[in-house]
Formats: C-alpha cells, structure tokens, sequence
C-alpha cells in the first residue's frame, strides 16, 4: 500500500521549515505594516501643524488621514492572522512529519518474505515459511501508528485553510466599492501576494481571468469549462473565494454534459431520474455505488466540485462524499438566503399588505367587512400549518432566519461529533468536527437528511418527521437525533420528500405516504446497511410514510410508528358494494409482505404508540370512514396500526422531567409532545432504536366489558419497563 493510498501527501512527511518561514514572513509584514500606519498618522498631523491649521480643519485632516491608515490597520491585522495560522501548522508538521516520514518508509519496506517461522514438515523434520499473521500484525500496528500522525497533521491543514480562507475575506473587505480589482493587488507586498496565490488563497492571474468572467448570464456549463484547465484543488480554492461561482454550480441539478466521460457514464448507471435528483430504480443504486467506488480520489473530487448538487443528493455515493458536496451547497445555500433575508426586511410586513389587501377588496358595508375577516383569519399565526400554508412577508421573514440559523449551524465546527476525520489522498472528505449532510435541496420548504454519530455504528435509527416540517424547522427534529446517536448507534434526521405544508389542506392525501414510502426505501438502500441493525422511525405523516416503505418491502429490522397518520396498508381500499365491484382488491394489501423489494424474506418487528386524545386518530381511522360513509381515493393513509395484528402498541405515558413532572401524555397537544425529551414517549424511541427496554401498552378490562388503559389512573404509578426482545414479535 502506498503512501497515497494510507490518505499521506507529501507535505505531511516535512518538518513544516517552509511553513513557518512563510508564516514569519507575514508576521514580519504585519509589523512592517504597523510601523507604516503610525508614519501615515503621525505624517500628516505634522503636515497640518506645519501649515499652521488649527481647530476644525486639523480634525478634517485627521478625518482624510484615517481611511488610508484604516486599510493598513486591517491589513496588518489579516497578515498577523495568516501568519500565526501558518505557524501554528509548522508547529505541528515540526516533529509528526519527520516522524510520519519515517513509519512510512518502514510500511514500504514491509515485505511478507521477511517474517518466517519453522513448522514440522511430513519427514519429522522442520521447513521454514512465510509467518503471514505476524507480517499483518506488524504492518496493521504500523498503520495505526501513521494515522495517529495523519489524522491530527489533516484537522491542523484544515484549520490553517480555513484561517487563510478568512484572511483572504478581510484582504478583499479592504477593496473600496467601485475600485478595479488590481487595488487590492496594489495594497499588498509582491512576497506575501505570491504565497497567497501559491496556497490558493487569491487568484493565479488565470483565475482572475476566470472571475472577470462570473456573472448571472453565465450557465453552469460554460463556467465547468472555464475551470476544466485548472488543477481540482485549485477549484475547490477558486469556489471557496467567489460565491457566485460556487452558487452557478450548486443550482445545477440535474447536468448534462456530453463531452464529460466521467459525468455521462455516470447517468448511464443512474438511469431515470426525478426532477429533485432522485433515482427511481432503486436497483440501479449499487451500480452507482460501484461506479463511484471504481473513480480515482481526484476524479472524486473533480465530481463532487462541478457537480456538487448530483452527488450529494444521489443515493448510491457514499455517505463520506455525500457530506463534503452538500457542504458546498449549504454554504452557497446560506449566501443565497441572507440575499434574500436582505430583500425580505425591504419589503412592507404583514399588516401594511393585510391592509393593502383590504383597500383593494370589491365591494361595501359587510362584504368588504366579511371578506377583511376571512383574510385576517387566513393569515393568523393560529391558520399557519392548520388550514393552509398562505404567508406573507412575516412569514417568510422568520423562516429565512430560521433557515439561516440553520445553515450557519450545519457549517459550525462541533467538537467529538466523532472520533476521527474521513480522509483520502485528495484531503479530508469528513472532519470529526463537522455535520454530515446526506441530502440537501433548499429549494422550496426543502429537502434535507443528516447522519448524527459513528459512521461505522452498527446500530443505525432512520427518522422521519411529520407535516408541516421543513427546512425552516427540521434544526430541532435534528437536534433530538444527534442526542440518541452515542457509543454504537447512530441516526438520521430524513426528510427526503416536500412534506405536507397544512393537515387540513395537504397532510390528507395518500400521495405524500406512497411518493414519501418509494423514496425513502431508496434512501436506506442508498446507504448500504445491510450488515447493521436498522430502525425505521416514523412521526404523524412520517409514520405513513415509513408504513408505506415497509408495504413496498424497505429492507429494516425494525419499524416504529409514532402518533401515524396511519399503516399505509390498505391505501384506497374499495367503497363497499355496489359502490366498486364487490371483492375488488385494495391498492396496497392489508398485511405487509415476507419478502423484501428484492424478493428475498425478511423478518421486520414493528411497534406503534400514539397519545390518548390525539386528533391524529381521526387520520388513522380513515379506512373505517371511508369503507362505511366513502371518501376520495386520494385521502388517507391506511389501516389503524394501533389496532393492526402486526404492531406491537406501546405506551405513551407521562411527562418525566420539567415542568410537566408526572402529567399525562394526552389531548391535541400530545400529538408534538410524544417526541420530547422528557417523556416516556422518548423513553420508547431510544429503546426501540438501541434494541433496550420499552414500555408496553397496557389495559384493563373492567366488569361491563370495557377496556380501559391503565394511565386513565392517576393514580398508578407507572409501567415498569421491558426488554424490547422480550415483547412477542411483531412479524407475522
């Protein structure tokens, strides 16, 4: 194995003397600079006081002084800054490069003839062989010991870039408006200018030529083509230091480009594709996951630079390689929506347009005063989610903060997110600090998934939240899953289709469980787990949709339903005779199947829970509605999986912690309350997802025959929980 191939680049196996003589460099400019702004200053006071000028025409003096002496400042400042960042590297690279020179050296001269031992051959006798096992020991400790160099020299280089990449921002801040590009050329000294270019943190004069280039007309193909020349880790520098670049490529999601072999043989594996970039042939997606496995690391990163909204949302790439294109696209996505929040806190707000609406309304006296009413109603804070999703600038004001909160978080380092960094030979496709984006489209409400812990966690909980969620509140669905993925489980927060907007106006319709069902059973086929233990979580309309995954054969261990719109079974049953033929079959069946989307049998133990007096029950018992009094085809999400043979029900008990200590899970608002924290609803989703211990759904049946649920006591003082292996199972 090369050193290439151990993720090893030549300027990890330096002392770093280069390194810091280039950070000391700019140190000294810094200080150099300094000196110059003290000059400037002291220069023109003395000018003035030559002049004899005294009271305000000295303070306008110093006023004309201080913008020349600002941009030195600041410049002094971004200076110091590379510097140290430089140093600080070096200060690493001092003594883990000559060292991981050296463990590298000895891997290469690692050969299996070396390690023998004498064993008895069939003459009594003793021949000398090859000691495989002490030869792979000796080598697997070596490699260990190279990546315990590797790992750290990788976060220290990324840590550097990023500094460099933030000095290179304040350099171009220095740029007054309106001024040519070669102003900021002209402030900076030749020696500090050519490490800039030389480390990728400003433009080769080939790249500025690129850049004069960039603006709104030019289209995603022809901008490939101008970087087609450049090095790939000069793009990803180049992408970096101009967002409307990166932004050109991020909005190109569905490519098409013939004279790009790589790009075109990979839409021969891909196949039909949906308008969001989602393969609808889920067989296709291991011989995109063979193809992409088959690229070399820099045609990886060629892809995933020029076409970074394909790749990070195409199931089939690897989860790693997922992560580092939707990086791009959330930082592009995060430049794009503080544009538009600018925009936005232009516009008049809610009750300006209310009022403008009403002075255009037709009409007198109490029809005008009606139809004011109902506008006022439609856009209440109270109709937001409940009725219809119609917004006005309020809004959407708050949901491109919230999208903005988002976006920043997404891109903010968070310490021991996992135990080390995902790298190749091209550099760091993961950092142990960053979030993993599996899937990120922002546009409309959005479409977005995101794995939480060890990548290589054997026990794998996938959920999906329900309407009304998006890109504008999936942070706190997320939030919730980072908390349960520790040790060996991991989670994911999916949202892979645009859930329903409103449950009167939307969540009713059997589109978004079976559209939903189809592609999340790709999604799980996409991330390859089928050595792990996976659980398919599924809250309110995501309850139908992971329902509706398992009908169409989704290849998990484990599903959970939780306050479900429903089973997805039994979706668009027939009307009772003579309303539909009598006997006709039901588009999806009543009982899910024992084989897999494959073909193949599998064993799936499925568990459900929702509150007492949760409203959502009317959704669940849409096939009873419809087969007695008939509803429209398109409405409900199937048979009631609290009552279904192949559940087990859970219990949702009682608050267990806050303010609500001890109170029951029930009413309207238990719908949101069964994925708190602080609840034994919660209790429930970890032990389900971590394979623990449960809470059983439990009645009593009382003298007159009625079967009342053993919470309906205040006074009972709780279910003891159980082994989830101990509860009958739930297949059929």
């Amino acid at each position: 194995m090369s050193a290439s191939e151990l993720g090893v680049t030549s300027w990890m196996r330096t002392s770093g003397a280069d390194t810091r003589t280039a950070g000391e460099r700019l140190v000294h400019v810094a200080a150099g600079l300094d000196e110059i702004e003290q000059t400037l200053r002291r220069t023109l006071g003395s000018a003035a006081s030559a002049l004899g000028w005294e009271g305000e025409i000295t303070e306008r003096a110093a006023e004309a002084a201080e913008p020349g002496a600002g941009l030195v400042r600041r410049l002094s400042e971004a200076c110091q800054a590379g510097g140290r960042a430089l140093q600080e590297l070096a200060d690493v690279l001092s003594w883990r490069g000559p060292a991981l020179d050296e463990l590298v050296r000895q891997h290469a001269g690692l050969r299996a003839g070396d390690f023998t031992m004498e064993v008895p051959d069939d003459h009594g006798g003793e021949v000398t062989v090859t000691d495989h096992a002490a030869y792979r020991e000796t080598r697997e400790r070596l490699e260990q010991r190279i990546f315990a160099h590797r790992d750290p020299l990788t976060e220290a280089d990324r840590r550097c870039r990023d500094a460099l990449a933030r000095v290179e921002d304040d350099i171009a801040a220095l740029v007054p408006p309106g001024t040519s590009p070669g102003f900021l050329r002209s402030l900076v000294p030749s020696e500090v200018w050519g490490h800039f270019s030389e480390v990728g943190v400003t433009d080769t004069p080939e790249e500025a030529a690129i850049a004069e280039q960039l603006g709104e007309d030019l289209t995603a193909t022809e901008l490939r083509e101008l970087l087609r020349d450049l090095p790939v880790e000069r793009v990803q520098n180049f992408l970096a230091r101009h967002p409307v670049a990166l932004a050109i490529l991020a909005d190109s999601y569905l490519p098409r480009d013939p004279s790009d072999p790589t790009l075109s043989g990979l839409w021969d594996v891909i196949g039909v594709i949906s308008d969001e970039g989602q393969v609808l042939e889920p067989g296709n997606i291991a011989r995109i996951r063979d193809f992409w496995n088959d690229l070399d690391p820099q045609e990886q990163l060629r892809m995933r630079l020029f076409y970074p909204a394909l790749i990070g949302n195409l199931d089939g790439i690897p989860v790693e390689h997922r992560a580092a294109a939707n990086r791009l696209l959330v930082r592009s996505a995060l430049d794009q929506e503080l544009a538009r929040l600018t925009v936005l806190e232009q516009m008049p707000d809610n009750a300006t347009s209310l009022q403008q609406l009403k002075d255009g309304l037709p009409g007198t006296g109490l029809q005008r005063f009606v139809t004011g009413r109902i506008l006022e109603g439609l856009t209440s804070d109270s109709a937001q989610g409940l009725l219809t999703d119609l917004r006005l600038r309020d809004q959407e004001l708050e949901r491109s903060r919230s999208r903005i909160e988002l976006y920043t978080g997404l891109l903010t380092p968070v310490p021991s997110l996992r135990a080390g960094a995902v790298t190749d030979p091209t550099g760091t496709l993961l950092g142990a600090d960053e979030r993993a984006v599996l899937l990120f489209d922002p546009r409309g409400d959005g479409r977005f998934a995101e794995w939480h812990g060890a990548l290589e966690a054997s026990n794998v909980g996938i959920f999906v939240p329900g309407t009304t969620t998006d890109l504008a509140s999936i942070a706190g669905y997320a939030r919730r899953m980072q908390l349960l993925a520790k040790g060996d489980t991991a989670t994911v927060t999916w949202m892979g289709i645009d859930l329903p907007d409103a449950v009167v106006a939307d969540a009713t319709q059997t589109r978004y469980s079976a559209e939903g069902g189809a592609a999340l059973l790709r999604f799980v086929e996409g991330l390859d787990l089928t050595d792990r233990t996976v659980t398919a979580v599924g809250h309110s309309a995501g309850g139908g949709i992971v329902g509706y995954a398992d009908v169409l054969g989704m290849r998990v261990d484990r599903t959970f339903l939780i306050a479900p719109s429903g089973s997805a079974l039994g979706i668009q049953s027939p009307l009772p005779w003579p309303l539909d033929p009598w006997g006709a079959e039901p588009l999806t069946p009543r009982e899910y199947p024992g084989e897999d989307w494959l073909g193949e049998q599998r064993e799936v133990d499925r568990y459900t829970m929702t509150a007492p007096g949760d409203s959502i029950v009317v959704a669940q018992k849409s096939e009873d509605v419809r087969f007695w009094v008939g509803i429209p085809d398109d409405w409900g999400h199937g048979l009631d999986p609290n009552t279904h043979p192949q559940f087990i029900r859970l219990e949702t008990g009682r608050f267990t912690g806050g303010d609500r200590a001890g109170q029951r899970l029930e009413g309207f608002d238990a719908h949101s309350w069964v994925v708190q924290e602080d609840t034994d609803a919660w209790t429930n989703i970890v032990g389900v997802i971590e394979g623990g211990e449960v809470l059983p759904f439990m009645e009593t049946r009382t003298w007159w025959g009625q079967h009342r649920n053993v919470y309906d006591d205040e006074d009972y003082a709780g279910t003891d929980p159980v082994p989830l292996d101990s509860l009958p199972g739930g297949t059929p």
